[in-house]
């Protein structure tokens, strides 16, 4: 947050000054949810989008892994129901895509694919995955047509934290100014930087509350807001070998295990 100095005044000035003291003024704090908002809005007003983000997450969020992930991850989205997001790490690569009547999902590395009738927008997608099959596609908050909503269905508490510089490339240079905003939920708790000038999603860091409190951290990057897009971008073609598998909801995965 910036530091206010006081201005010089001249003698006479200061001389009236003392026989009437003056209130300091003292600048208002933004409102956190106002920001919050405000930049979902901006996201949400979008009819296409796409952006790209560098994720790291810790082992512990990452089932059966006992090495951290790093991933670079873009996303495009058509409102109201289409959205292609990629996935690559050292793990390998993987592509969800949805057309508005299908689902497509892609690992790159096993060459396995699956398809599900989806009919759905954007933000019904993602809640019948989450609830049916435990997984959402990468950075899907981002993407919904009402993400302020989602943020708030998540977070408890939204509230100030000041203002900081993203680190820059060469030497630093060429950070963003950014407003940092603090949510408090009942899985994590995150700190989301978004742009002072352009209001959007810049970078966040999510602490999850275990007792080993591992980390998400997501660095934004690449922001279109009137991305060029075409069916292409939501067609999926399996690839030449490609074995098509069934995709197990979590219910079954569950019974199977038991």
């Amino acid at each position: 947050m910036k530091l206010y100095s006081l201005f010089s005044v001249t003698w006479p000035a200061l001389a009236t000054a003392c026989l009437f003291p003056a209130v300091a003024a003292v600048a208002a704090e933004p409102d956190a949810d106002q920001l919050l908002r405000r930049m979902t809005d901006t996201l949400a007003a979008a009819k296409s989008l796409s952006f790209s983000a560098t994720r790291e997450m810790d082992a512990a969020l990452l089932e059966g892994r006992q090495l951290a992930e790093k991933a670079t991850v873009t996303v495009v989205v058509q409102r109201p129901d289409k959205i292609a997001a990629t996935a690559e790490s050292r793990n390998g690569t993987r592509r969800i895509v949805s057309d508005g009547s299908t689902l497509s999902l892609l690992d790159v590395n096993a060459n396995h694919y699956a398809t599900l009738p989806m009919r759905a927008s954007i933000d019904s997608l993602v809640a019948r995955l989450d609830d049916k099959y435990g997984f959402t596609p990468p950075l899907a908050e981002f993407a919904l047509n009402d993400p302020y909503a989602g943020f708030r269905s998540n977070a408890r508490t939204v509230t100030y934290l000041g203002r900081a510089k993203t680190r820059g490339g060469f030497l630093g240079l060429g950070g963003v100014e950014c407003h940092r905003l603090g949510l408090q939920g009942p899985l994590a708790n995150a700190e989301l930087w978004i742009g002072v000038a352009d209001n959007l999603p810049r970078q966040l860091i999510a602490t999850f509350n275990r007792a080993d409190r591992p980390q998400l951290k997501i660095r934004f990057s690449r922001w279109n807001l009137g991305a060029p897009v075409s069916a292409a971008d939501f067609a999926f073609s399996p690839p030449k070998g490609a074995e098509k598998i069934e995709l197990w909801s979590t219910a079954r995965m569950e019974a199977a295990a038991r």
